[in-house]
């Protein structure tokens, strides 16, 4: 960190000027992320006010596909797996932060999917639905 302390009447000043500049009234600003710092050699950054979106690996290994993504500071319990035909979501949550994060995938046969956790590191390993296959996909 800068070791600047943070001015919130300052941070609302220049929003305002910024928002001033625009002309015609509507907001410059479309989204924003604060991220707030713990105190120096303490603990890491956290994200506030934002859901982090962890991109999605998707490898095939033999037979099978396999997605990985990283969800730093999460249990496997806090994870939660969607799959809707040819889309996965991802969604993980603890009280300090939030994950969300989806990607077209071959849709799977159902009962085909098995999921680890380790390390932060989620792995979803599955068999892919051939296509015109008429086997329904996994939930």
């Amino acid at each position: 960190m800068n070791g600047i302390p943070f001015d919130e009447k300052k941070l609302e000043e220049l929003v305002r000027q910024i928002m001033e500049q625009s002309g015609d009234g509507r907001p410059l600003i479309i989204g924003m992320k604060i991220v707030i710092g713990g105190p120096p050699g303490g603990t890491p950054l956290l994200s506030r006010g934002d859901t982090t979106e962890p991109e999605i690996e998707l490898h095939r290994i033999g037979d099978r596909v396999v997605l990985t993504t990283e969800l730093p500071g999460i249990t496997p319990e806090q994870v939660q797996v969607l799959f809707r035909e040819d889309r996965v979501f991802i969604w993980a949550k603890d009280p300090d932060r939030q994950y969300r994060a989806s990607r077209e995938v071959p849709p799977a046969i159902k009962g085909s999917a098995a999921i680890t956790f380790r390390h932060g590191v989620l792995e979803i390993s599955y068999l892919p639905r051939e296509a015109g296959s008429e086997e329904e996909s996994a939930k």
